[in-house]
């Protein structure tokens, strides 16, 4: 994954062969539409050569979520455990999002979770679908089952 500015907005770009990268576009798209939070699918960019004209792979470019951080940056400093209980309780609150939309998560890792500030809590989002797959149909009925959940 690298990093580049794009005008004011700073967008993740990652090397991928096409079909995954067009896939995980989709995948996506389509978390936004269920209003998941998950990184921006802005574009899949293919027909890539170097200098040379020798094909390159092509890439995905997500919008870089202002304000996150990977977990690796969070721990490189002493974290209180209240601070590591409010994240994993994010990380949770992520997973249950997801099977509630139906989506399985092949790749379900702290690598792949990016957090971020709210409202003195943290706010996780998805941020690699490579691995996903989205099956709505087979999601639970969340109106049959009412909980709270613990804050």
């Amino acid at each position: 994954m690298r990093y580049a500015r794009a005008g004011e907005e700073v967008i993740a770009v990652k090397e991928l062969a096409e079909r995954p990268a067009l896939r995980e576009y989709g995948l996506l798209r389509d978390l936004d539409r269920l209003g998941i939070p998950a990184v921006d699918p802005l574009a899949v960019v293919t027909g890539r050569t170097d200098g040379a004209g020798a094909p390159l792979e092509p890439v995905l470019i997500t919008r870089h979520l202002r304000g996150s951080m990977p977990y690796r940056s969070m721990f490189e400093t002493t974290m209180r455990p209240a601070t590591m209980h409010r994240l994993m309780d994010a990380l949770a609150v992520l997973l249950v999002r997801l099977h509630l939309s139906g989506f399985a998560w092949g790749d379900c890792s702290l690598s792949n979770t990016l957090f971020r500030r709210d409202a003195g809590a943290y706010a996780a989002y998805l941020v690699d679908a490579e691995t996903g797959d989205l099956h709505p149909g087979s999601a639970p009925d969340s109106g049959t089952t009412t909980s709270t959940w613990p804050g």
